[in-house]
């Protein structure tokens, strides 16, 4: 689904691109400070050599790590300030998951300009600064895994699981080395337990369907509204419904499971229901190039159980993330619409709806 409705501006698709660079960049940088530590070379490639590309590495993906800071301060579709993408837990947007990022990049600076300082400090001293690297590293994976969307893709999961792979290799060579070397048994087991709980946590979270209400720690993903009400996928709760609420519009956001369809006329209809309050969503969208689906003239309708309806355009589309917005039938209220969605070869949808009144 996300390639039919990827109309994606440019300044997002640098931003993946700078992101997922910065953390290849940063994987390679940890790579090769683990061969450096573990005394592997050729007459071939000098220790020399290995040192000064481990430093450009680290200053490739400072470099990177900065164009994706850049385009997604100055993209318009989540409206980040400065100070969200340069302060820890500022953002209004998935706030935990977005400091991790920027304590990442923090950590990389310092690791990179640790070089300048490494004749006063002493070895040692520098050695122990150095091992940031690996907290970098697990905070912009943790960051990548939470944040990105493109986290549930094949090629992104062989990406993560690939770099922690080696480093986990290498950190068990490290820590069990084949020569006459103390081992150190302590540090890979904690790194064995991180790996458990890491894979539990992206199993059962990023990894699955609703995702992106969980991550976004009750706020919207759009604008710098927070979002009031918390997602909820307990029948028994109360669930906030954009037409139906009684008193001043509130914020919701809820799962949503559906089918999408193609019609004779080459147009694609998504029917789905919303998991809590049971309202019914349809998402309609033209044929555009290659039969795929055109996001210009898509048109968004939410029915509640008692029949009132919100109506509306769908605006943007970032890769499985839509945003539109409609209008109350009944109540007239105005309402921004924020939707994740996942489909199977069968075109089953799921996902998650979030809803701001205007």
């Amino acid at each position: 689904m996300g390639d039919g409705m990827n109309t994606t501006s440019l300044t997002w698709e640098i931003a993946r691109a700078g992101g997922f660079m910065a953390y290849g960049l940063l994987s390679a940088s940890v790579v090769i400070g683990l061969v450096v530590s573990l005394k592997w070379r050729s007459p071939r490639w000098s220790r020399y050599i290995t040192t000064e590309l481990h430093r450009f590495v680290t200053l490739l993906a400072l470099v990177f790590t900065a164009i994706h800071t850049v385009m997604v301060a100055i993209d318009p579709f989540i409206q980040f300030s400065l100070p969200e993408v340069l302060v820890p837990f500022v953002s209004h947007y998935r706030t935990l998951w977005i400091a991790m990022g920027i304590v990442s990049s923090y950590f990389l600076v310092a690791i990179y300009l640790s070089e300048r300082v490494r004749r006063f400090v002493g070895y040692e001293w520098w050695r122990r600064f150095h091992e940031l690297s690996f907290g970098a590293f697990a905070l912009a994976l943790v960051h990548g895994i939470a944040s990105g969307s493109d986290t549930k893709t094949p090629w992104a999961t062989a990406i993560y699981g690939g770099s922690v792979a080696i480093v986990a290799a290498l950190v068990l060579v490290r820590a069990f080395p084949p020569t006459r070397e103390r081992s150190h048994p302590i540090p890979a087991a904690i790194m064995i337990a991180a790996l458990a709980v890491g894979g539990l946590w992206a199993w059962s979270g990023p990894l699955q369907p609703g995702w992106n209400v969980i991550a976004n720690d009750g706020h919207g993903s759009g604008g710098t509204a927070p979002v009031a009400a918390a997602a909820s996928t307990d029948p028994a709760l109360p669930s906030a419904t954009p037409t139906a609420t009684p008193g001043p519009a509130q914020p919701f956001a809820d799962t949503i499971s559906g089918q999408l369809l193609q019609a004779d006329d080459g147009s694609f209809q998504l029917t789905a229901t919303l998991a809590s309050s049971h309202d019914r969503l349809t998402l309609r969208f033209p044929s555009g190039d290659a039969g795929r689906l055109a996001i210009r003239g898509a048109t968004v309708r939410l029915v509640a159980p008692d029949g009132d309806a919100c109506t509306g355009s769908i605006a943007a589309a970032r890769g499985n993330e839509l945003s539109a917005s409609c209008q109350g039938a009944t109540s007239g209220s105005l309402w921004n619409l924020s939707l994740s969605l996942t489909s199977d070869a069968s075109g089953f949808i799921e996902g998650s709806i979030e809803a701001q009144p205007q």
